[in-house]
């Protein structure tokens, strides 16, 4: 009888364990926040937008967060575009992702780098320029969008203070 017990408890713990490296503890995302799209150190170069984020995050306990689903910028209009998975990697920048939209063609762009804090509480978006499907993706020039936020300094101050690390 003990040793049922015994094999049965093993046998519950390794289940246990590879249900935690398996799953992927997914959280629905459905929200917009208002955004400011600017250069730093460039006040006027400031612009009102909207960003929508819905899909899901996935919060593997041993693996990269990854989000499937759609980031949607209302300045860009890429509704013909599908965007890839964005794999959230820690070790990378703090955090870092790519934002990538693609058809069904042989071609695709990267749209910028992406930071978000816990379950996209915050945003940031790293613009590669210069901006489209018809460039292929460019390089990084300090254009950036940060969500939420109303103004320039609210956009410079979060970024100055959560993703300092990330420029």
């Amino acid at each position: 009888m003990k040793r049922k017990v015994l094999i049965f408890t093993i046998l519950l713990l390794i289940g246990g364990v590879l249900f935690c490296t398996m799953y992927s503890f997914p959280k629905a995302i459905d929200t917009s926040y208002p955004a400011v799209e600017f250069r730093t150190g460039d006040a006027s170069s400031a612009q009102r937008t909207t960003i929508h984020i819905k899909g899901s995050l996935h919060r593997a306990l041993f693996r990269n967060q990854v989000f499937h689903g759609d980031i949607t910028v209302e300045k860009y209009d890429y509704s013909k575009y599908e965007m890839s998975d964005i794999v959230f990697y820690p070790d990378i920048r703090d955090g870092w992702g790519n934002i990538t939209y693609y058809d069904w063609k042989p071609s695709g762009f990267a749209f910028g780098s992406i930071w978000k804090k816990g379950s996209f509480d915050s945003v940031k978006i790293l613009l590669y320029e210069p901006i489209g499907p018809e460039t292929g993706g460019g390089m990084s020039k300090n254009l950036q969008i940060i969500a939420p936020a109303e103004d320039y300094e609210s956009a410079a101050e979060l970024s100055a203070k959560v993703y300092s690390t990330n420029q």
